[in-house]
C-alpha cells in the first residue's frame, strides 16, 4: 500500500509541472518564434512604444500555451501575410526565389561591369594602337616633318 502511494506520489510530481507549465515572453520557445518572426516591419521596435509588436507577442503566448508547436505558429503566420512575415526567407518554392533574386542580381551586375570594363580596356588598348601607328621612330617623324618642310617652303 505505502508503495503504491510513493509511485503515485512520484508521478504527479514528474507529470503535474510539466502539465501546468506556462509560456511567458521569457520561455525559450517564445523567443525562439519572435526571433523569426518580422512582426510587418515592427520587430526592431521596443516592445514598450509598439503596440503592434505587443499584440503578436500576446498571440504567440496565447498560440504557446494554447498548445500550439513553433512551427505550427510559424505556418499560420506565413499562410496570413506570406513569406514577409518570417525575417528570413524561409523553405520552398518562394523562399528559394527570394534567397536567389539577390544573388541573381549580384550575378547580372558583375557581367554588367565586367563587359563595360572590357570594353574600355578594349577601346584604349585601340587608342594607343592608333597612335603607335602613326610613327614606329622618331627618325621616320623627323623625315616626314623635313619632307613637309620641303614642300611647304615650294608652295609659298
Amino acid at each position: 500500500m505505502n508503495r503504491k502511494v510513493l509511485i503515485t506520489t512520484i508521478l504527479f510530481l514528474i507529470i503535474i509541472p510539466g502539465m501546468t507549465t506556462a509560456f511567458t515572453y521569457n520561455s525559450k520557445e517564445f523567443k525562439h518564434i519572435i526571433g523569426q518572426l518580422d512582426m510587418q516591419g515592427h520587430a526592431d521596435h521596443e516592445l514598450s512604444t509598439c503596440s503592434v509588436k505587443k499584440i503578436y507577442y500576446d498571440e504567440v503566448v496565447e498560440m504557446l500555451n494554447g498548445g500550439k508547436t513553433e512551427p505550427e505558429i510559424i505556418q499560420s503566420y506565413v499562410d496570413e501575410y506570406g513569406q514577409a512575415a518570417l525575417r528570413t526567407p524561409g523553405g520552398g518554392t518562394s523562399g528559394w526565389i527570394a534567397w536567389g533574386m539577390p544573388a541573381a542580381g549580384v550575378g547580372i551586375g558583375s557581367v554588367i561591369v565586367g563587359v563595360w570594363l572590357r570594353k574600355l580596356t578594349v577601346r584604349k588598348s585601340e587608342s594607343k594602337l592608333e597612335r603607335k601607328a602613326a610613327w614606329n621612330s622618331e627618325v621616320e617623324k623627323e623625315i616626314a616633318a623635313k619632307t613637309f618642310d620641303e614642300e611647304r617652303r615650294k608652295l609659298f
